[in-house]
């Protein structure tokens, strides 16, 4: 058997769970990899054999997004071209995570791909949204990847087709301790403008994750360089997590047990939906990076304990089912039989 998997490289959450589910998946085919987008900073840990451009969002240094800067930097005529050209059917089976080009390039000729994605948990109406619905957004989640089967992954069994987060391995086998600083990690800001507002709370240290430096040189406050080995210690042995409203790092803070903040990414439909769902587990939210939210932080900053979710390890089982049911003629997304929640 031939499996193409592709998926975003706009997000570390895609490549993380590539990271998990290729392996497994070429423990049973011959598996080719497709990546389109670069804004990922973790390692994929096997060869890719296609790189693509494919369609990215753009984020201002405040951390939101940039629609001039999105429409202007994607190029849409080798969008086009690259869907043209892949070659989707020399595949036995279409994995996509999230990834446009071939998501389309099977659209257009005819070939059957499997969406396994978070976004695909957005395809129901039980997923939960802010109050305010973003049509245009919904259109966005629904429609930039489509495929005739989905599978999705949400924080709680929302439908039939919904499972837990994939933890990866490296998470799972963390043995995790509370020590004094405080993970940060929202890559859509700039350093400068994470360092200068986390130095507004002296009596707390914080272990700030970006790719920029910063001229702010405060003594509670660390900066690192994205990379899996140090980000997989400094969430083992944080204090707790303030990230973006993306889906692995919360998923991953909820599994090790460590208190949990989130600030969506301004203009992130996406990201707003995580926080709602987030918001109903009872996780704080803060929507903007904001002195004016400084008493949620503060608040938070003296939680002694987080909520703990042991997100089932189930990632084997749910690839040889897809396998078996490629094999056997069968949906490929029917997970009837997983028991999983």
């Amino acid at each position: 058997m031939k499996i193409l998997y592709a998926l975003q490289g706009t997000g570390n959450g895609h490549v993380s769970r590539a990271r998990d589910l290729v392996p497994r998946f070429a423990k049973h085919a011959d598996v080719d990899v497709l990546i389109s987008g670069a804004a990922s900073t973790i390692d994929l840990g096997f060869p890719v054999k296609y790189h693509k451009y494919g369609l990215a969002m753009v984020y201002n240094a405040k951390g939101g997004v940039s629609y001039w800067k999105s429409l202007w930097s994607n190029k849409l005529i080798t969008f086009f071209k690259d869907v043209w050209y892949l070659k989707v059917k020399d595949y036995d089976l279409v994995v996509v995570d999230f990834e446009p080009i071939t998501s389309y390039a099977c659209k257009f000729k005819g070939v059957t791909a499997l969406q396994i994605s978070h976004q695909a948990a957005y395809w129901s109406d039980h997923s939960p949204r802010p109050q305010r619905r973003v049509l245009h957004w919904e259109w966005v989640l629904k429609y930039m990847s489509p495929a005739v089967y989905k599978i999705g992954f949400h924080f709680q069994p929302y439908d039939r087709f919904v499972l837990p987060p994939i933890i990866r391995r490296e998470v799972r086998n963390l043995v995790p301790s509370k020590g004094e600083s405080i993970l940060v990690y929202l890559p859509s800001y700039a350093g400068d403008e994470l360092a200068a507002f986390f130095a507004q709370f002296p009596g707390q240290k914080f272990e700030i994750f970006t790719t920029t430096t910063s001229q702010v040189h405060a003594q509670n406050i660390t900066l690192q360089q994205p990379s899996v080995a140090q980000f997989l210690q400094a969430i083992s042995k944080c204090k707790a997590v303030i990230c973006g409203a993306g889906f692995e790092t919360p998923a991953e803070a909820l599994h090790l047990g460590k208190p949990l903040l989130v600030i969506p990414i301004e203009g992130q439909y996406e990201q707003t939906c995580n926080a709602a769902a987030l918001a109903l587990l009872g996780i704080p939210v803060v929507p903007i990076l904001s002195m004016d939210y400084s008493h949620i932080i503060e608040q938070f900053i003296t939680l002694e304990e987080g909520m703990s979710i042991r997100f089932p390890d189930y990632a084997d089982i749910l690839v040889q089912q897809i396998i078996r049911n490629v094999e056997n003629g069968f949906d490929y997304d029917d997970i009837s039989s997983l028991q999983v929640w």
